[in-house]
C-alpha cells in the first residue's frame, strides 16, 4: 500500500473529528496528502482545528454526494457499514481502508515509538512526543488527544529532524480495543498496564487480551527493539521479562527504575542503580509521575538522557480532556476529564484530591459504552467513594446497542447508590441539573465533568452559566465564549 502514500493522493476520512481519525488526517496532511473528511459533528472545535490546517470537514450527506472514485476512503472500527459515506463508496467502487492499515503504512517509514496499555497511553505518548520536541528531535506525534498549548505534533516538510537508524521518529498511541495495535512493529514499545477492558474483541477472555499484548511486545523484540513495561502490573512484568531488551519501571522495589511518590508534597523520586533524582511536575499526581518515568525511558532509547527528560517533563502542560481546567471563576474550578473505566476514574479522582486538597468535589459522570458498564458494573460505586456529590448521567453508547439500556442504567444507579449513599444526586433533566450546579456553586468548589462521550459539551455549557456576564480564566484552545456558542447551536 506504500504506493498510496504519494504526494497528492486524495483521502476522505469518515468520522474525521474523532480523536484517532483527526490525528491521522493531520499526519497525512503533513506528508503532502490531499485530505478531507466527514463527521456528524462537522461544526465543533475539532472541525475548526482541522479547517485551520486546510482540511475540509463535511456533513455525512455532503461527503456521500461529493465522493470521487479516485479517493481513498478511510474508516475506523467505530464506523458502521450502513454509514452514508461507506454506502456511497461501495456504490462507485471507491477503495475503503481501515484507519490502522493507512497508519501502519506511514509508521513503517519511521523509527517507531509505540505506546500501548489499557490506561495512561494517551498521556504517556503525549509526554514522549512533547519531551522529544522540546529537545529538538522534531518527532511526528500521532496521539488520540492534543497536548495543551502545543502545536508541533506534525512537523512540516523541510523541518530539520534528528534521525535514528536513518529514519525520523514517530511517537504513536496504539489501540488495543479492536486488536489493531498488532499491525505495528515498534522499535521501542511501551506497555503501561493490562486491565479488564475491551474484551469483546478477544472473545470475552482476559488471557486472549494478555496474549495480544505479548504479541505486540514480541514484534518489537523481533526487530531488536526495546520494550519498556510497568513492572507493577503482574502480566506486563511476565511478558516483558521474557524478552531480551527490556526495562521495567514502577513503584515496587523489584523494578529496574523505581518511582517513589510523596503524597504530601505531590513530588516524586526516580531511582536507578543507587542513583536518585527528585522530580516535581507542575501538573503532577501519582499516575502522571508513573507515566512520566515510562516516557523518560522511551526517550532515553533515542539518546535523550533520563535526567534531561525529567527536567523537561516538570513543565509538561498536560493533555486536553485529561484533568483540563475549563474555567476558574470566583473560586469555583471547572474541570473536564476523559476517564471511563473505573480504574481510570479512581486515578482521576485521586489526582483531583492532590491538586485541590480539601475542596468539595461535584462529579458529573457519563459512563461510556454498554459493554464496559456491563462488565464493570459493581466497580463504579467503590471507585466513586469520597466524592461530595455525584451526578450520574445515562450511559453514552459510543455506537453500541443494548437490549434494555434503561434497565442497565438503573442497575448502575442502584449499584452506585449502594456504595455512596446520599452523595448520589437525584435524577433530573440536564438543563435543571446545570442550573442547580450553578446556583449551588460556592468559592472552593471543584466541578468535574467526566467521560469520553459528549459530557464535555455540558461542561462548556456550565461554564457559560457560571461565568455569564463576567470575565473568566480559560485554559482551553480558543475563546470559551465561542466554544460555548458553537456547542449550544
Amino acid at each position: 500500500m506504500i504506493e498510496l502514500l504519494q504526494p497528492g493522493t486524495s483521502f476522505l476520512l469518515v468520522g474525521i473529528c474523532g480523536a484517532g481519525m483527526s490525528s491521522l488526517a493531520m499526519l497525512l496532511r503533513s506528508i503532502g496528502m490531499d485530505v478531507r473528511g466527514s463527521d456528524i459533528a462537522n461544526d465543533g472545535p475539532e472541525a475548526e482545528r482541522l479547517a485551520s490546517l486546510g482540511i475540509r470537514v463535511m456533513s455525512e450527506a455532503e461527503a456521500a454526494g461529493a465522493l470521487r472514485h479516485d479517493e481513498v476512503v478511510v474508516r475506523s472500527s467505530a464506523i458502521l457499514p450502513d454509514n452514508a459515506v461507506l454506502v456511497a463508496a461501495r456504490g462507485i467502487r471507491a477503495g475503503v481502508l481501515h484507519r490502522t492499515d493507512v497508519l501502519s503504512d506511514v509508521a513503517s517509514q519511521y523509527f517507531l515509538i509505540a505506546v500501548s496499555g489499557t490506561h495512561g497511553k494517551t498521556t504517556t505518548s503525549g509526554m514522549i512526543g512533547y519531551a522529544l520536541a522540546i529537545q529538538d528531535f522534531a518527532p511526528t506525534i500521532c496521539v488520540g488527544g492534543h497536548i495543551a498549548r502545543f502545536d508541533g505534533a506534525f512537523p512540516s516538510e523541510g523541518t530539520q529532524r534528528k534521525q535514528i537508524q536513518g529514519r525520523p521518529i514517530m511517537v504513536l498511541e496504539t489501540d488495543e480495543s479492536d486488536g489493531s495495535f498488532l499491525k505495528f512493529h515498534a522499535d521501542v514499545a511501551v506497555v503501561t498496564n493490562i486491565d479488564n477492558d475491551h474484551l469483546g474483541a478477544y472473545g470475552g477472555n482476559f488471557s486472549n487480551l494478555v496474549g495480544a499484548f505479548a504479541r505486540f511486545s514480541q514484534q518489537c523484540a523481533e526487530r531488536g527493539g526495546l520494550i519498556v513495561g510497568c513492572g507493577d502490573d503482574r502480566e506486563v512484568a511476565r511478558i516483558v521479562q521474557a524478552l531480551p531488551r527490556h526495562v521495567l519501571y514502577g513503584q515496587e522495589a523489584s523494578n529496574q527504575v523505581q518511582m517513589g511518590y510523596h503524597f504530601r508534597s505531590n513530588t516524586a523520586t526516580v531511582a536507578r542503580e543507587g542513583m536518585e533524582q527528585p522530580f516535581a511536575m507542575e501538573r503532577g499526581d501519582e499516575k502522571s509521575y508513573l507515566n512520566a518515568v515510562a516516557a523518560c525511558l522511551a526517550c532515553e532509547a533515542v539518546g535523550s538522557p533520563l535526567a534531561d527528560t525529567l527536567h523537561v517533563l516538570e513543565g509538561f502542560p498536560g493533555m486536553e480532556r485529561r484533568m483540563q481546567v475549563l474555567a476558574d471563576h470566583d473560586g469555583t474550578v471547572v474541570l473536564t476529564d476523559h476517564a471511563d473505566h473505573p480504574t481510570e476514574i479512581r486515578a482521576a479522582l485521586q489526582a483531583v484530591s492532590v491538586r485541590y486538597p480539601g475542596r468539595p468535589l461535584t462529579l458529573v459522570l457519563q459512563p461510556h459504552r454498554f459493554s464496559r458498564v456491563s462488565m464493570c458494573l459493581e466497580e463504579y460505586g467503590p471507585a466513586l467513594a469520597g466524592v461530595s456529590r455525584i451526578v450520574l448521567l445515562d450511559i453514552f453508547p459510543a455506537g453500541e446497542t443494548a437490549e434494555r439500556p434503561e434497565e442497565l442504567n438503573e442497575r448502575l444507579r442502584e449499584s452506585v447508590k449502594t456504595a455512596v449513599g446520599d452523595s448520589l444526586a437525584p435524577q433530573m433533566p440536564v438543563d435543571q441539573m446545570l442550573d442547580v450546579l450553578r446556583v449551588s456553586a460556592t468559592p472552593g468548589d471543584v466541578v468535574l465533568f467526566m467521560g469520553p462521550g459528549d459530557v464535555n459539551k455540558l461542561g462548556l455549557r456550565f461554564c457559560g452559566l457560571l461565568t455569564s456576564g463576567n470575565s473568566v480564566q480559560c485554559q482551553t484552545a480558543g475563546s470559551l465564549e465561542r466554544r460555548i456558542k458553537r456547542e449550544n447551536d
